[in-house]
């Protein structure tokens, strides 16, 4: 049954962890190099248009030598995740010129008992106009954000498809769930 109230609490619960997090990069940046690096990104919800961008322009840059694309669409994924109104989900999208472009998309979910958010699915463009700051930086900072608001204790990425040095400069380790898996793990403090 759809529950209006619980979309709408944990939609604003995703909102401010994505404003936390662009607050704080601002900070960040205003007296660093990377101020143009950082230019014109926007970090949303996934909604239809990301979905659509995701199928239709991203396909055109996969290769055997960056990325061959998942086994589900984006827009499997999505619809796989949206039924559970505490999903994590998020879309990077910068103004490059007079385009924009979908720089990155990221799913995921909060534990049954909210002890931890599971990141499940990431991945960048890999289009020329891809963003040279990274994507995992939003990705990974509104995660945390997004799991401090519902009180988990943790944040776990799931079958990371990149070398795991990438996530430990983000203060990722590898862990180990009762059930299984190859998780990377950030414990969060609430202080």
């Amino acid at each position: 049954m759809f529950d209006e109230y619980k979309y709408a609490y944990y939609y604003a619960l995703r909102t401010e962890a994505r404003d936390r997090v662009v607050k704080a990069l601002n900070n960040k940046i205003k007296q660093g190099k990377s101020k143009g690096v950082w230019a014109n990104i926007t970090l949303a919800s996934i909604d239809n248009a990301a979905i659509s961008y995701s199928r239709k322009e991203w396909p055109k840059y996969y290769n055997e030598d960056t990325h061959t694309g998942f086994d589900h669409s984006w827009e499997t994924l999505y619809h796989k995740f949206i039924p559970n109104p505490a999903n994590y989900n998020i879309a990077i999208w910068q103004q490059v010129g007079d385009s924009k472009i979908l720089q990155g998309l990221a799913l995921g979910e909060p534990s049954k008992g909210k002890t931890h958010l599971v990141v499940k699915w990431i991945e960048r463009s890999f289009a020329p106009t891809y963003f040279k700051g990274g994507i995992l930086l939003p990705v990974l900072a509104c995660a945390e954000e997004y799991a401090k608001l519902l009180g988990c204790q943790r944040v776990l990425i799931k079958d990371p498809r990149v070398d795991e040095g990438t996530f430990e400069k983000y203060g990722y380790a590898p862990y180990r769930l009762s059930q299984g898996g190859n998780y990377l793990s950030k414990e969060l403090d609430h202080g």
